[in-house]
């Protein structure tokens, strides 16, 4: 499968699910019982908003994890589970060990589908604030 075709289907499957998380806000706020238009456009706003801003965080977190910050969380964290589980207590490796393992597998890529499909439903709540206010 080509690069621009897994790609796609990333967006796709990025889209499905942001388009599931939308149509919950849209019926848990009631979007077809919302008698006004402002109210449907508030609504709708609210809907791509949500999984607008889960998208590109996610996609930020994975940006931040790459430079390393989450490493020291994670030692202690296999430190503690290694303790907690009887017979897995081992000689532990260093800290210093432990960076360079991770290190050598290198940061995580492929992730861009995140920040492109979270733009599009930005774009989309932008939308509907503005239609939002140019009605209010």
């Amino acid at each position: 499968m080509k690069s621009w075709q897994k790609n796609l289907v990333k967006c796709g499957i990025t889209a499905a699910i942001g388009g599931v998380m939308a149509w919950s806000v849209l019926n848990l706020h009631g979007f077809a019982s919302a008698s006004s238009q402002v109210e449907k456009y508030r609504i709708l706003a609210d809907a791509f908003t949500i999984p607008g801003v889960l998208m590109l965080m996610i996609g930020l977190l994975v940006v931040i994890a790459n430079e390393g910050l989450f490493e020291g969380l994670s030692y202690v964290m296999s430190y503690a589970v290694k303790m907690l589980i009887p017979g897995m207590h081992k000689e532990q490796e260093r800290f210093g060990d432990y960076v360079e393992r991770k290190r050598e597998k290198g940061p995580v890529t492929g992730f861009g589908f995140l920040f492109i499909t979270g733009a599009v439903f930005m774009g989309a709540a932008i939308l509907f604030i503005i239609l939002f206010y140019s009605i209010y």
